[in-house]
C-alpha cells in the first residue's frame, strides 16, 4: 500500500468515529483564534484544507453564515463532515487532495488548515496550493508539528516513536487504536498530569512546557494524540525558521509564526502577495 492509499486508511478510521452527536463545545479553531490577533473567517468564502471529521468547518460556518466554508478532505471523513455540518446551508464539502485542490486559481479570501501539510507527501505543493487558490491578499492560517529540536527529551521521544512507527504503521488502524486507548492512561499518568501540577507553580510552568503530552486532562484524553503519532504513514516537522521559509516561498508575505505551546506545534499565518516576487 503506497504512503497517499495508507493516509487515506488511517484517516478514513480517525474520522469516521466522531459522529454529530458527539461535537465538542469547541474545536481547533477555538484554539486557533485565541492566538492570531485578527479574525480567521473573513470575506465571502474560505476554505478549510484537510478537515478531517468537519468539526471546525462547522465551527467556521455556524459562526459565520454569510461566509461560504469549502470543506476538503482526502479520506472517508468528508462523510462525518457531512452528518455534522447537515443543515448548514453555508458548507461545501469537496473530496480531495491538499496538493491538488481541484478548484479554481484566486478564489478565496481566507485559507485554514489544521495539522494537514506535515501529513502530505510534500508540504511545499501544498503550500503552492492554498497560495494559488487564494486571492491576492488574503490570508493563510495554518497549524504544523514542530520538530522540538530545542527540548531534548521531547526530540528523544520523537525519535524512539519514529522507528516505532516503522511498525506500527502496519497495524490495522482498528488495533491501534485500541492499543493507543489501553496506553492513553499510563502516558497521562506519566507525563500529563505531573505537568499539570507543576503549571500551578509559576517558577516551574517553563519545565511542564517541557514535558511531552502535557496537555492530557484526562485518563484517555491522549488517545487520538498516540494513534495519530504512530499511525501517520507521513509526518514532517519543522523548525520555526522552516515554517516561515515554507510560506515566504510559496509566495506569503506579513509572516507570523508562533508557538502553540498547548499542542506542541507551530501557528502560522501570512498573506498572499498582491504582486509576483
Amino acid at each position: 500500500m503506497n504512503s497517499l492509499n495508507a493516509t487515506k486508511r488511517t484517516y478514513g478510521f480517525l474520522w469516521l468515529r466522531p459522529k454529530r452527536k458527539s461535537l465538542p463545545p469547541r474545536w481547533h479553531f477555538a484554539d486557533m483564534q485565541e492566538i492570531i490577533p485578527e479574525p480567521i473567517v473573513t470575506g465571502k468564502l474560505g476554505i478549510d484544507v484537510g478537515s478531517g471529521c468537519g468539526y471546525d468547518t462547522y465551527f467556521m460556518a455556524k459562526n459565520n453564515p454569510l461566509v461560504n466554508i469549502f470543506s476538503l478532505d482526502i479520506s472517508d471523513g468528508v462523510y462525518t463532515t457531512k452528518e455534522v455540518t447537515s443543515g448548514l446551508k453555508n458548507v461545501r464539502i469537496i473530496r480531495g487532495s491538499a496538493l491538488n485542490i481541484p478548484v479554481r486559481d484566486n478564489v478565496f479570501n481566507f485559507a485554514y488548515s489544521y495539522g494537514v501539510l506535515h501529513h502530505t507527501t510534500d508540504p511545499k505543493v501544498g503550500m503552492m496550493e492554498i497560495v494559488r487558490v487564494l486571492k491576492k491578499g488574503a490570508p493563510v492560517f495554518l497549524y504544523l508539528y514542530e520538530d522540538h529540536s530545542d527540548n531534548w527529551l521531547k526530540y528523544f521521544i520523537l525519535a524512539i516513536i519514529g522507528m516505532l512507527r516503522q511498525i506500527t504503521v502496519r497495524i490495522p488502524p482498528k488495533i491501534l487504536y485500541i492499543i493507543t486507548f489501553l496506553a492513553s492512561p499510563f502516558v497521562v499518568l506519566l507525563f500529563s498530569y505531573p505537568a499539570r501540577f507543576l503549571k500551578s507553580f509559576k517558577k516551574t510552568q517553563g519545565l511542564a512546557e517541557k514535558i511531552p503530552f502535557n496537555f492530557g486532562t484526562s485518563l484517555s484524553s491522549v488517545t487520538g494524540d498516540l494513534f495519530d503519532r504512530f499511525s501517520a504513514p507521513i509526518e514532517y516537522r519543522f523548525n520555526r525558521g522552516e515554517v516561515y521559509n515554507l510560506l515566504y516561498n510559496a509566495g506569503f508575505v506579513d509572516i507570523n509564526v508562533k508557538k502553540f505551546r498547548t499542542k506542541a506545534g507551530w501557528v502560522a499565518w501570512g498573506r498572499k502577495a498582491n504582486v509576483n516576487r
